[in-house]
């Protein structure tokens, strides 16, 4: 199963809901990183003024209204203790503990360094965490806060000592935001669909007219809209395409000259040859003079290609099937077939007609019956042709289909052959989008294999 989407439409759709997936994440991991930070200012913030605001409190209360302040201001996580002593015994190391040393010190406008002191446990110890690296202290985020101890000297020599944990993260994402990034990805997915699909559409028409195109069908000019790139492609096909149909009319029209001017000739000389006395050799000069009327005829027929000129429309194949087997049996042959009774298909019937004919007579020229089979599949029909002749060297299977190509052990002049029969209905079936080819059947006889696929047809 292949996860990256065949088509143009949706490979752009991909990447650009891969892109906008990105953008959204980088988004929300620099958002949440500004948050995280926002938080921990606002932790400082909250610590600093908390500490300041008791100290001042202390310094102008009696010993009853302390202990009272002390239990009124501590909270959950907080552990606020006076004495002689200080509980930090060693002077600020790190670059935080260093900032919060000093704007205690402004706001309670202490001058001396060691009056304030203060010690921040990372991970439950009293350090800071060490980057791999190059061994220096970085800044720790609340999350990665043990606890933070604080002693401050207030007066006659008292210490004023607080170690707090309560440090609060910042809350998860809202409800509100969420919705907002899943409503803007929906928006991206359908004006991206709406774009890719936009995107899309002139080259699937130009795949369309090009498919048709090349089944013999005459396109008008495409519109030229999409990208600078599509516009060109657009642009060259539809300028091919009347290049190709300016040559196939040039071509047409020459062929007509030629046969004209060949016939005048060949009727001109079937008129004198009438009057030659010698009755075998007018027979033979009329037969000889028929035969090259035939052999032009074919000729021109199959350089004009009049396939590519009937327009297609729903054809009965079983039973244009039939009334071929028909018509061969009224003549003798001896015919088969097995199919559906009724197949509906799309296809140039007059075209197609003319290929089968060819197909079933050689099959009855060259061996004693014949057996046709119609199957109906989902990409389109097959039509098998068994006849029970001796059939053809493998050598030679390919080559049969080259106009006038002949094979010395099976076909001669006096069959009636002009050597194009399965040329014409090679380039018949082909000008159907189709395929047809040949093989000897081990029980011997040739089969001839006609697969004719469905399209659309004007």
């Amino acid at each position: 199963m292949h996860l990256w989407p065949d088509t143009l439409a949706g490979r752009t759709l991909s990447l650009l809901i891969a892109m906008t997936l990105v953008l959204i994440i980088g988004s929300a991991w620099l958002l949440h990183d500004e948050r995280r930070e926002r938080f921990d200012e606002r932790n400082r913030f909250h610590l600093l003024d908390r500490v300041v605001t008791l100290a001042r409190l202390l310094e102008d209360a009696d010993d009853e209204e302390r202990l009272r302040i002390i239990e009124r201001v501590a909270g959950r996580g907080d552990d606020i203790v006076l004495g002689d002593q200080p509980r930090v015994n060693s002077p600020s190391r790190h670059p935080l503990e260093h900032r919060i040393s000093h704007e205690l010190r402004r706001r309670l406008h202490l001058d001396d360094k060691s009056s304030v002191r203060v010690r921040i446990a990372f991970d439950g110890h009293e350090r800071g965490f060490r980057d791999e690296r190059d061994g220096r202290h970085k800044l720790g985020h609340p999350r990665d806060f043990g606890g933070v101890s604080i002693s401050i000297r207030l007066w006659e020599g008292e210490w004023l000592n607080v170690h707090t944990d309560n440090f609060k993260g910042p809350p998860p994402w809202a409800g509100k935001t969420l919705q907002l990034l899943a409503l803007l990805l929906v928006l991206v997915i359908l004006s991206g669909l709406y774009i890719s699909r936009r995107m899309a559409r002139p080259m699937a028409q130009l795949a369309d007219a090009a498919n048709r195109f090349g089944l013999g069908q005459a396109q008008p000019p495409l519109v030229e809209k999409g990208p600078r790139e599509v516009r060109n492609t657009v642009r060259a096909f539809n300028q091919m395409q009347e290049r190709l149909q300016r040559h196939i009319s040039d071509r047409s029209q020459m062929l007509a000259a030629v046969s004209h001017d060949l016939r005048t000739p060949i009727t001109t000389l079937r008129l004198r040859a009438e009057y030659i006395e010698d009755d075998e050799m007018r027979e033979k000069t009329l037969a000889t003079l028929a035969e090259m009327e035939s052999i032009l005829s074919a000729t021109l027929g199959f350089a004009r290609d009049e396939a590519a000129d009937e327009a297609a429309r729903s054809t009965d194949l079983a039973a244009l099937l039939t009334s071929l087997l028909d018509d061969h049996a009224d003549l003798g042959g001896d015919v088969n077939y097995t199919g559906p009774e009724k197949l509906v298909f799309l296809c140039r019937p007059i075209a197609l007609k003319r290929a089968l004919n060819n197909l079933i007579d050689n099959g009855l020229k060259y061996g004693a019956s014949v057996a046709v089979r119609l199957n109906e599949l989902s990409e389109g029909v097959k039509i098998v042709i068994d006849d029970a002749g001796p059939g053809i060297p493998e050598e030679s299977l390919e080559a049969v289909f080259t106009p006038f190509y002949r094979l010395e052990a099976s076909r001669n002049r006096e069959t009636g052959g002009t050597g194009l029969g399965l040329a014409v209905a090679r380039t018949i079936v082909y000008a159907h989008g189709g395929k047809l080819s040949l093989m000897n059947r081990p029980e011997g006889g040739l089969r001839a294999k006609v697969w004719l696929p469905h399209y659309n047809g004007e």
